[in-house]
């Protein structure tokens, strides 16, 4: 396989990027026609049509993908154009209620646009001359006679920008190409037949902004006229295809979306129609393609007996299935295995071609049947090195499947899960391995995710390409001039898209397709920063906002060598401090809007929103502090606890030791930080012992929980009648509610295991209802009382951070988390959906919410340049 089919993809998205933009403010309701496009040229690579709409005008405004497809300087021309002559007062009236088309043609080393639009009434010539002598006063307009009408040239003065115009038949022809023009008004040149037509009239949906025609004969040409080298082995599966194609566009601010008919010649030797009376099913194989994957070409059969007898056909057409069919005979004779009874139950619906970014190959089959595989393999194939195996015999994977696996002959494989991965190279497989053991999968990459986003995994073919990793393929492949508009970031934004992908799908002996162009959009959450915060060292806290005045909010964040900065709303320093040693837990503020932290180095700070320690802070600490301190009113009195290992330490609003709270040690170090309510203290410690203590620190109850050991938070939950209990969970996942007025209550949970994180949502009176539960890569909400499940998720690398808590309205809360192995961080909403935007590349600990009091909501992270950025959202 070659990614020769971005080639195409690439020239759909500029031609329909410039029919778009062109004709995208005109006015009226569309009507069926064929007439217009009968003049076009047999050689029409696309033709694309707009409604025009106050509509199509309003979702095309601000449209970011036109500059990256044509370039900032192209648009210039063209909206100049536009003004001039298509919203001209003269000849609007003629126009408004018409349909427009753009096509694209080859044309030497050039693809040459053509613009038709057909008038609403006959217009005589000295009305069309007078309209483009008003129209044209920045222009020098030469006129020329040929073939019985009358080009009219529009020279702007400056290179290659001379715009023809001719008036034919009550239709306007215009293109850059004055070669084009003669085309059209040829009547030798062979035209667009009226059935090519009528497939695209009949397949054009009044409901989208964009139609686009593409007749598949022209794919091969498309290939010749922009490569430089010859074409790979995917494209040949386009051979004889026949046919055309009609998509609608479907619109998105950060993607390009056509979808669609597609109408094939049914040639029996072409391989994709084997697909033709398929139905789209899920495709799965996606999550075993390695990280630096460049492009890959995936299937997924619905029906095998219908496949496997289309094949069977297929083979027999091209005279290739006598040589197979007398191997397989040899080896039943051999060694009495059959290939329709034993080897191919055993392999699955799916199969993939995965090219990566060093251009090497690798394909990948589903496994149907794990028990039959290992003694087929043992009768097959020859273990070659540390469970890599080599077929004994060649043309396995090409019986199976047919063309997109005939590269592997005779491959090397292993077994991954439920699938074997096939490559001409050992060494290639033995990498591949070390990359699946690391999570190095192209799952875990951001550009991936948004794709899947979109394009969604229901089809029977799609081939995918990443822009990243492909980007000097397709620059080798292509020809000088277009190589450089697509390595040009500067007026081109082809480099500025995640992905390109085509999906098909079989419909009753045609086809569903579909062409997605997935683009990193600068409205897109963490493109474009309002604000970009530098430090000196990495940042070691997640930024936290605090009051700092009526009218004002800041930011509060630490970096690696203490130094905390207080940084405005706008991105700009407050004010900095080094603290002695790095900030555990989080701040708290006060109601005088004070903020109390601690530190690994025993201190205990308290200091005012500009930075002033307030009097008797900061000061020692007889132990380290082991999480956030806990500010709560006791019997009328705010004071400060810090959870110290096993000790419990007091403090006043002025620094001073609590004397009745004074030497609290408890029976193992403390779990996270303290709960209290109703002048109650609750603490838990890891090996099982709960306490209850008074206002005064006098230790009501003690509860034991024997044989068990805990490594998550406690949480206060309201029971029956509104009886407060402790509720925490061992690492063998039972919970223990502990209301100290009876014996404990133990339930098990299903889910998780003794690594799983567990957390719970916040909530006014400091109460929970609902916890988090994170297994690894599988998240878990669920309710407390009656542990009921309410959303999963399932990440794509395990999840070692604990989750973030961001308020949206009383009692409402966002769910955060991240993924710290492939920098992803994630926002979900209270019904498990993920927030709009996300996940957003950053590291761990970020925040989410206002940064001011009436600001809109902002994303703040760390990214890898370890600088704080500020993403309005």
């Amino acid at each position: 396989m070659r990614n020769t089919i971005i080639i195409t993809i690439l020239l759909f998205v500029a031609v329909i990027g410039a029919s778009l933009y062109y004709f995208a403010n005109l006015g009226g309701e569309k009507k069926e026609t064929l007439r217009p496009l009968t003049f076009l040229p047999k050689e029409t690579f696309l033709v694309t049509t707009v409604q025009n709409n106050e509509t199509t005008d309003n979702i095309f405004k601000d449209f970011e993908i036109f500059g990256a497809l044509v370039g900032k300087q192209e648009l210039e021309q063209w909206q100049h154009l536009k003004t001039k002559l298509l919203r001209h007062t003269a000849i609007q009236p003629y126009v408004n209620d018409v349909d427009l088309y753009v096509s694209f043609h080859p044309e030497n080393d050039a693809i040459s646009s053509l613009f038709t639009v057909p008038s609403s009434s006959s217009i005589d010539p000295a009305t069309v001359e007078t309209f483009l002598a008003q129209a044209s006063d920045t222009y020098e307009v030469t006129q020329k006679d040929t073939l019985g009408s009358r080009i009219y040239s529009l020279d702007g003065g400056a290179k290659d920008s001379i715009f023809h115009i001719i008036y034919h038949e009550d239709i306007f022809f215009a293109s850059f190409s004055k070669h084009m023009l003669y085309q059209i008004i040829d009547k030798r040149v062979p035209k667009l037949g009226k059935e090519e037509i009528g497939y695209f009239i009949d397949n054009n949906s009044r409901n989208s902004p964009l139609s686009v025609y593409f007749v598949h004969e022209q794919i091969p040409r498309i290939v010749k006229h922009l490569m430089r080298k010859t074409a790979g082995n995917f494209i040949n599966l386009f051979d004889n295809l026949g046919g055309q194609s009609t998509w609608n566009l479907s619109f998105k601010n950060d993607a390009l979306i056509l979808s669609g008919e597609s109408e094939t010649a049914h040639d029996q030797e072409n391989y994709l129609e084997l697909f033709g009376n398929q139905q789209k099913t899920s495709q799965t194989l996606y999550r075993y393609f390695p990280q630096q994957t460049a492009s890959y070409l995936s299937f997924a059969i619905s029906n095998q007996d219908r496949f496997q007898k289309d094949l069977h056909a297929l083979l027999e057409v091209r005279k290739e299935l006598p040589a197979l069919q007398a191997q397989f005979a040899a080896i039943k004779k051999s060694k009495n295995i059959s290939f329709e009874e034993d080897i191919r139950p055993v392999f699955g619906r799916e199969f993939a071609v995965v090219e990566q970014s060093n251009q090497t190959q690798l394909g990948l089959i589903a496994i149907a049947d794990s028990q039959k595989l290992e003694p087929l393999l043992s009768a097959l194939a020859t273990n070659v090195s540390d469970s890599i195996y080599r077929f004994d015999h060649s043309n396995i994977p090409f019986a199976l499947y047919g063309d997109p696996l005939k590269h592997f002959q005779r491959p090397y494989f292993l077994r991954v899960e439920n699938t074997l991965v096939l490559a001409n190279s050992q060494n290639l497989l033995a990498e591949y391995r070390r990359d699946w053991q690391r999570a190095h999968v192209l799952t875990n990459t951001l550009g991936f995710k948004n794709s899947e986003r979109i394009q969604g995994n229901e089809a029977n073919i799609t081939c995918f390409i990443r822009t990243s990793t492909s980007s000097s393929i397709i620059s080798n492949l292509l020809k000088a001039d277009y190589r450089a508009n697509f390595r040009n970031q500067k007026d081109f934004g082809y480099q500025d898209f995640y992905s390109w992908s085509i999906q098909i799908a079989g419909n009753n002996g045609h086809f569903q397709s579909s062409i997605y162009g997935v683009y990193k959009s600068k409205n897109a959450l963490g493109a474009v920063a309002d604000w970009v915060y530098e430090f000196n060292n990495r940042p070691i806290t997640a930024p936290q906002v605090f009051e700092h005045s009526d009218t004002s909010q800041f930011i509060l964040i630490q970096e690696q060598d203490h130094t905390t900065h207080a940084i405005s709303p706008s991105g700009s320093k407050l004010w900095s401090t080094v603290f002695h040693g790095r900030l555990v837990g989080q701040a708290q503020q006060l109601e005088d809007r004070s903020i109390v932290l601690v530190t690994d180095r025993n201190r205990l700070y308290r200091f005012d929103p500009d930075g002033n320690s307030l009097p008797g802070f900061s000061l020692g600490m007889d132990n380290a502090p082991t999480y956030t301190p806990t500010i709560g009113l006791i019997d009328g009195q705010p004071l400060i606890f810090v959870p110290a290992g096993r000790t419990l330490l007091v403090y006043t609003l002025d620094g001073e030791e609590v004397e009745s709270w004074k030497d609290k040690s408890l029976n193992g170090k403390i779990l996270f930080d303290i709960k209290i309510h109703n002048d109650r203290v609750y603490v838990g410690t890891e090996n099982g012992h709960f306490y209850q203590f008074d206002a005064q620190g006098k230790l009501l109850k003690e509860e034991v929980i024997a044989d068990s050991q805990f490594e998550n938070p406690i949480v206060l939950i309201s029971q029956e009648h509104n009886q407060l209990a402790v509720y925490a969970v061992d690492t063998a996942q039972v919970s223990f509610s502990m209301d100290f007025l009876t014996e404990p209550k133990s339930y098990k949970l299903e889910q998780g295991s003794n690594r799983s994180i567990i957390s719970y949502f916040p909530h006014m009176d400091n109460t929970a209802s609902r916890m988090t539960i994170i297994d690894r890569k599988h998240m878990l909400i669920k309710n407390i009382q009656d542990s009921s499940a309410l959303f999963d998720f399932t990440f794509t690398q395990d999840i070692a951070d604990r989750p973030q808590y961001f308020p949206v309205a009383s009692n409402s809360y966002l769910l955060g988390i991240a993924s710290r192995n492939n920098q992803l961080v994630y926002l979900f909403d209270e019904k498990g959906a993920l927030h709009d935007g996300f996940p957003v590349e950053a590291m761990p600990d970020f925040y989410y919410g206002k940064i001011d009091y009436n600001s809109a909501n902002y994303l703040l992270c760390v990214k890898r340049d370890r600088k704080l950025y500020a993403f309005k959202h």
